[in-house]
Protein backbone atom coordinates (compact mmCIF):
# COMPACT_ATOMS: atom_id res chain seq x y z
CA UNK A 1 0.00 0.00 0.00
CA UNK A 2 1.44 3.39 -0.95
CA UNK A 3 1.06 6.63 0.94
CA UNK A 4 -1.46 8.82 -0.94
CA UNK A 5 0.29 11.30 -3.24
CA UNK A 6 -2.28 13.97 -2.38
CA UNK A 7 -1.66 13.78 1.39
CA UNK A 8 1.30 15.52 2.99
CA UNK A 9 2.22 13.39 6.06
CA UNK A 10 3.12 16.58 7.93
CA UNK A 11 -0.55 17.61 7.78
CA UNK A 12 -1.34 14.76 10.21
CA UNK A 13 1.39 15.60 12.73
CA UNK A 14 0.00 15.16 16.23
CA UNK A 15 -0.80 18.54 17.82
CA UNK A 16 0.06 17.45 21.38
CA UNK A 17 1.85 14.75 23.35
CA UNK A 18 -1.05 12.31 23.65
CA UNK A 19 -2.84 12.21 20.29
CA UNK A 20 -0.44 10.02 18.28
CA UNK A 21 -3.02 7.20 18.22
CA UNK A 22 -5.70 9.53 16.87
CA UNK A 23 -3.35 10.85 14.18
CA UNK A 24 -2.46 7.24 13.25
CA UNK A 25 -6.18 6.35 13.08
CA UNK A 26 -6.84 9.26 10.74
CA UNK A 27 -3.83 8.26 8.62
CA UNK A 28 -5.38 4.78 8.32
CA UNK A 29 -8.64 6.39 7.26
CA UNK A 30 -6.80 8.41 4.59
CA UNK A 31 -5.06 5.27 3.32
CA UNK A 32 -8.26 3.24 3.07
CA UNK A 33 -10.83 5.82 1.96
CA UNK A 34 -10.98 9.00 -0.14
CA UNK A 35 -11.16 11.10 3.07
CA UNK A 36 -8.56 13.86 3.48
CA UNK A 37 -8.22 16.22 6.45
CA UNK A 38 -9.52 19.76 6.08
CA UNK A 39 -8.68 20.98 9.61
CA UNK A 40 -6.16 18.39 10.81
CA UNK A 41 -5.48 19.72 14.32
CA UNK A 42 -9.18 19.89 15.14
CA UNK A 43 -9.91 16.54 13.50
CA UNK A 44 -7.09 14.83 15.41
CA UNK A 45 -8.32 16.31 18.72
CA UNK A 46 -11.90 15.18 18.00
CA UNK A 47 -10.70 11.69 17.01
CA UNK A 48 -8.64 11.45 20.21
CA UNK A 49 -11.66 12.38 22.32
CA UNK A 50 -13.80 9.79 20.54
CA UNK A 51 -11.15 7.05 20.82
CA UNK A 52 -10.97 7.55 24.59
CA UNK A 53 -14.74 7.66 25.20
CA UNK A 54 -17.07 4.80 26.18
CA UNK A 55 -19.31 5.20 23.15
CA UNK A 56 -17.57 5.87 19.90
CA UNK A 57 -19.09 7.50 16.85
CA UNK A 58 -18.72 4.07 15.27
CA UNK A 59 -21.50 2.88 17.62
CA UNK A 60 -19.30 0.32 19.35
CA UNK A 61 -18.96 0.14 23.11
CA UNK A 62 -15.40 0.48 24.28
CA UNK A 63 -13.83 0.77 27.69
CA UNK A 64 -13.34 4.48 28.45
CA UNK A 65 -9.77 5.65 28.89
CA UNK A 66 -8.19 8.86 30.28
CA UNK A 67 -7.18 11.05 27.34
CA UNK A 68 -3.99 12.05 29.14
CA UNK A 69 -2.72 8.47 28.77
CA UNK A 70 -3.01 8.43 24.97
CA UNK A 71 -5.04 6.03 22.85
CA UNK A 72 -5.88 2.51 24.08
CA UNK A 73 -5.21 -0.41 21.71
CA UNK A 74 -8.85 -1.56 21.74
CA UNK A 75 -10.01 1.80 20.37
CA UNK A 76 -7.53 1.59 17.48
CA UNK A 77 -8.70 -2.00 16.89
CA UNK A 78 -12.33 -0.79 16.71
CA UNK A 79 -11.35 1.90 14.22
CA UNK A 80 -9.42 -0.51 12.00
CA UNK A 81 -12.28 -3.02 12.23
CA UNK A 82 -14.72 -0.44 10.87
CA UNK A 83 -12.32 0.75 8.14
CA UNK A 84 -11.41 -2.75 6.92
CA UNK A 85 -14.58 -4.70 7.79
CA UNK A 86 -12.31 -7.40 9.26
CA UNK A 87 -11.67 -8.78 12.70
CA UNK A 88 -8.68 -6.98 14.19
CA UNK A 89 -6.65 -8.56 16.97
CA UNK A 90 -4.07 -6.99 19.25
CA UNK A 91 -0.80 -8.87 19.56
CA UNK A 92 1.32 -8.31 22.66
CA UNK A 93 4.73 -7.97 21.05
CA UNK A 94 6.99 -7.06 23.96
CA UNK A 95 8.11 -10.60 24.94
CA UNK A 96 8.57 -11.86 21.35
CA UNK A 97 9.42 -9.04 18.95
CA UNK A 98 10.60 -11.41 16.19
CA UNK A 99 7.19 -13.12 16.07
CA UNK A 100 5.46 -9.73 16.20
CA UNK A 101 7.54 -8.57 13.24
CA UNK A 102 6.40 -11.62 11.25
CA UNK A 103 2.75 -10.85 12.06
CA UNK A 104 3.31 -7.23 11.09
CA UNK A 105 5.05 -8.28 7.85
CA UNK A 106 2.26 -10.69 6.86
CA UNK A 107 -0.56 -8.23 7.50
CA UNK A 108 0.88 -4.96 6.20
CA UNK A 109 0.46 -6.35 2.67
CA UNK A 110 -3.25 -5.52 2.61
CA UNK A 111 -4.04 -3.23 5.53
CA UNK A 112 -2.41 -0.64 7.77
CA UNK A 113 -1.53 -1.67 11.33
CA UNK A 114 -1.17 0.43 14.44
CA UNK A 115 2.08 -0.29 16.26
CA UNK A 116 2.68 0.73 19.86
CA UNK A 117 6.31 1.45 20.70
CA UNK A 118 7.91 2.81 23.82
CA UNK A 119 10.52 2.37 26.50
CA UNK A 120 11.54 -0.86 28.17
CA UNK A 121 8.85 -0.21 30.80
CA UNK A 122 5.85 1.35 29.01
CA UNK A 123 4.26 1.79 25.59
CA UNK A 124 4.48 5.51 24.79
CA UNK A 125 3.82 6.15 21.10
CA UNK A 126 1.65 4.87 18.23
CA UNK A 127 2.82 4.71 14.61
CA UNK A 128 0.97 3.39 11.58
CA UNK A 129 2.64 0.65 9.54
CA UNK A 130 1.38 0.72 5.96
CA UNK A 131 3.88 -0.88 3.55
CA UNK A 132 6.86 -3.16 3.21
CA UNK A 133 10.05 -2.24 1.38
CA UNK A 134 12.35 -5.22 1.05
CA UNK A 135 12.38 -6.63 4.57
CA UNK A 136 11.73 -3.23 6.14
CA UNK A 137 8.38 -1.74 7.16
CA UNK A 138 7.28 1.81 6.27
CA UNK A 139 5.49 3.69 9.02
CA UNK A 140 3.79 7.01 9.45
CA UNK A 141 5.19 8.69 12.57
CA UNK A 142 2.67 11.20 13.96
CA UNK A 143 5.29 12.80 16.24
CA UNK A 144 7.17 14.23 13.28
CA UNK A 145 4.46 13.96 10.65
CA UNK A 146 6.84 11.92 8.52
CA UNK A 147 7.25 8.58 6.81
CA UNK A 148 10.01 6.36 8.21
CA UNK A 149 11.42 3.02 7.06
CA UNK A 150 12.34 0.60 9.86
CA UNK A 151 14.50 -2.45 8.99
CA UNK A 152 13.53 -5.94 10.14
CA UNK A 153 16.41 -6.27 12.58
CA UNK A 154 15.37 -3.07 14.37
CA UNK A 155 11.88 -4.49 15.00
CA UNK A 156 13.30 -7.81 16.13
CA UNK A 157 15.86 -6.35 18.57
CA UNK A 158 13.70 -3.68 20.22
CA UNK A 159 15.67 -0.99 18.40
CA UNK A 160 12.79 0.57 16.42
CA UNK A 161 14.20 4.09 16.80
CA UNK A 162 11.12 6.10 15.84
CA UNK A 163 10.39 9.33 17.75
CA UNK A 164 12.96 8.29 20.33
CA UNK A 165 11.22 5.00 21.19
CA UNK A 166 12.78 1.59 20.65
CA UNK A 167 10.68 -1.18 22.21
CA UNK A 168 7.91 -2.87 20.26
CA UNK A 169 4.84 -3.32 22.51
CA UNK A 170 1.66 -4.05 20.52
CA UNK A 171 0.69 -4.72 16.92
CA UNK A 172 -2.97 -3.99 16.18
Amino acid sequence: MDWPADLDPASLEQPDGTSCGAAAALAARALLTPWRPTHPGTEIAEEHQMLCSATSARERFQMPWPQALGTPPWAIANTLRVLTDRHIATLVARPRPAIAYEVLWENVVDRPLAVYIGSRWLPRHVVLAFASVGDAIRVFDPAGGELVTVPREHWQRHAVGVAGWDHLWFVV
